[in-house]
């Protein structure tokens, strides 16, 4: 079957909500090739469960077309320690990461992509439902790690064109380091996603994906960064139930630890004073 689009889309998919939710538009809406990577980091313990789910999700596209399914081809898989050095990209980081506090993966992927001379590798980062209505005037979030859901979005909109690419730059430019990214989905929420995938026939596909990064007894913990944001955003129904008692648990046990932080701050000040 031949793809709508003239060229392949080069996507980064990690088996979760978001890149999958992108993956599924492609091929079933706009009828489009696309080239997956999974870049593999040896530091997270849920590898095997996003391979799973991606192996998966094939599955399911195929029970419904195969012939969409063949718009999908293998996935080239790297590890994150065959992505050669760049001191000029890792400076240009760094310097960022003084100003903002950017997850790490954004250093090494733009190695990648520059090894790789890959041409706009899409990034599937989304607008945070949750901090939307908490923070005041915020329209654009997107979850970075765990701590940092808001600052690419922020920095990146004053650089970015109507195809949510990044300008053409000065190769000094720090920001440079984005610019052979593409951000797809940087205007949508997790609700958003819900609502098209149900629109568009494959939201039972989306919700086979993967999304904890500190998998418990083969299921969602429950209390690491990406379970907290599904819970918060409201799909905790996606968290098995022992893992959102886990998570209450480990709620109440951050807030007495950071009460008895204070406390114990209170004190010293306390003493200092005397």
């Amino acid at each position: 079957m031949k793809s709508g689009g003239e060229a392949e889309i080069n996507l980064l998919w990690s088996g979760g909500w978001d890149s999958t939710f992108r993956l599924l538009y492609l091929v079933f809406v706009e009828k489009k090739c696309v080239q997956p990577f999974y870049i593999v980091d040896t530091e997270r313990a849920s590898t095997l469960n996003e391979l799973k789910a991606m192996h998966i999700v094939r599955e399911e596209v195929a029970k419904k077309n195969p012939q969409l399914a063949d718009l999908i081809k293998p996935t080239i898989i790297i590890s994150v320690h065959d992505i050669k050095p760049d001191p000029d990209i890792t400076a240009k980081f760094n310097r960022l990461r003084e100003k903002f506090p950017l997850g790490s993966q954004y250093e090494w992927l733009s190695r990648f992509v520059k090894q790789w001379m890959i041409q706009y590798l899409e990034i599937c980062v989304h607008k945070s439902d949750h901090l939307s209505r908490h923070i005041p005037n915020f329209e654009l979030c997107i979850e970075l790690s765990e701590n940092v859901p808001n600052t690419l979005v922020n920095m990146l909109s004053r650089y970015e064109n109507n195809d949510l690419k990044i300008r053409q730059l000065y190769e000094n430019d720090d920001i440079s380091i984005f610019f052979l990214f593409s951000f797809p989905i940087l205007k949508l929420s997790k609700n958003d996603m819900k609502r098209i995938a149900t629109e568009k026939g494959f939201l039972d596909i989306l919700e086979k994906t993967w999304f904890c990064h500190k998998p418990w007894r083969n299921r969602p913990c429950g209390i690491c960064g990406p379970c907290e944001l599904t819970i918060k955003e409201g799909f905790g129904y996606r968290v098995p139930k022992i893992s959102r008692l886990r998570h209450k648990i480990w709620m109440i046990i951050k807030y007495l630890s950071k009460t008895a932080k204070k406390d114990s701050q209170l004190l010293r000040r306390k003493k200092i004073q005397v």
